[in-house]
């Protein structure tokens, strides 16, 4: 049964980015799409709410299993961070990837990689729909948004394309900050198999 939950959360999280993502790729959505999408991410919001009170009531610890789920918890409070859902298939991906012995270190180094091209992605359609509108703004489609991503998000930072409301300045922090941690994941894990090799000789 918890399975059948956890899986049906996971294909919530899809349905979600799909939706949440359908406005950033049309110029225009129509009142009826509009309805339509409010209505899947109501139900998906609730599901998630429903899934981390269930959690909260049925823990020994209620601190500790918020210290636990940090992501559940984001996902519910904030409207644009749901498809951090998804991060459940991230994680069981790289634990399966340790599993097949292909390395803890560069399993970890590739749920960071995959997790901050995710981040990137939502970042790309949540700028494009808060900016596009804005006189002044220069990033008018998804594609000017996801070529911002992932200019800031790989810290190279071009400067041709930047956000002009608070929100995108937001998340630009917020990709700079994932950014250097992904670099940072990297540099220590390349580190680590020059030190292994060497002990090794």
């Amino acid at each position: 049964m918890k399975r059948l939950w956890n899986e049906t959360l996971t294909l919530l999280a899809v349905v979600f980015l799909v939706a949440y993502s359908y406005p950033a790729f049309v110029s225009q959505v129509s009142p009826e799409i509009q309805n339509l999408i409010d209505i899947v991410q109501w139900i998906c919001w609730g599901a998630f709410v429903l899934d981390l009170m269930y959690g909260i009531l049925n823990a020994q610890s209620k601190k500790e299993y918020l210290l636990k789920h940090p992501l559940e918890i984001a996902s519910s409070l904030l409207p644009f961070l749901r498809p951090l859902r998804l991060m459940r298939v991230i994680s069981f991906g790289g634990l399966a990837i340790q599993k097949v012995a292909i390395g803890r270190q560069f399993a970890i180094t590739l749920k960071v990689a995959i997790t901050t091209l995710f981040v990137a992605y939502i970042s790309a359609v949540q700028i494009t729909i808060s900016e596009r509108m804005v006189e002044g703004s220069n990033i008018k489609n998804f594609g000017d948004g996801l070529w911002w991503a992932m200019t800031t998000v790989t810290t190279v930072g071009y400067g041709d394309k930047f956000p002009v409301t608070t929100e995108g300045r937001i998340l630009a922090v917020a990709l700079m900050i994932m950014g250097i941690s992904l670099v940072g994941v990297i540099t220590a894990s390349v580190a680590a198999w020059f030190v292994k090799i060497s002990n090794s000789d």
